[in-house]
């Protein structure tokens, strides 16, 4: 009786262990970088994307996610920034966002970004050369 009891506890972790890193894990998408929206006060800053080369839509939430293990993120203004620099520069260019979470349309359920990997050129803020 022990035994299956030791057995279904070790199962029961290992279900739990399973839906966290699910849940929470880290991920990369590569994606393009369609618009944002949000100032983080009122309206929750989101990060607009669709799949590299398709129309399939992907929203990403741009939350802080303070002390939480293993992110403790505190830039969710810069990462928005960054992601307005590459709507504007690089449109067409595929990049990865990393983050976690899930996205459940049901639940409002929206992964969460938490750095976006751009070639350089997208992530630099235009120059004013060529004015003038």
């Amino acid at each position: 009786m022990r035994k299956k009891m030791m057995i279904g506890l070790g199962l029961v972790l290992v279900v739990a262990l399973a839906l966290t890193y699910v849940r929470w894990g880290p991920k990369a998408w590569e994606v393009q970088i369609t618009g944002t929206t949000g100032d983080g006060r009122e309206i929750q800053y989101r990060i607009d994307t669709v799949y590299a080369g398709t129309a399939d839509t992907l929203i990403f939430k741009n939350t802080d996610a303070g002390f939480m293990p293993p992110y403790f993120k505190f830039d969710s203004a810069n990462l928005q920034s960054v992601a307005n620099r590459v709507t504007r520069e690089c449109p067409q260019e595929p990049v990865t966002v990393n983050g976690y979470g899930l996205r459940i349309p049901f639940m409002n359920m929206f992964p969460n970004a938490t750095s976006i990997e751009a070639p350089e050129r997208c992530r630099k803020a235009p120059s004013d050369s060529g004015q003038g």
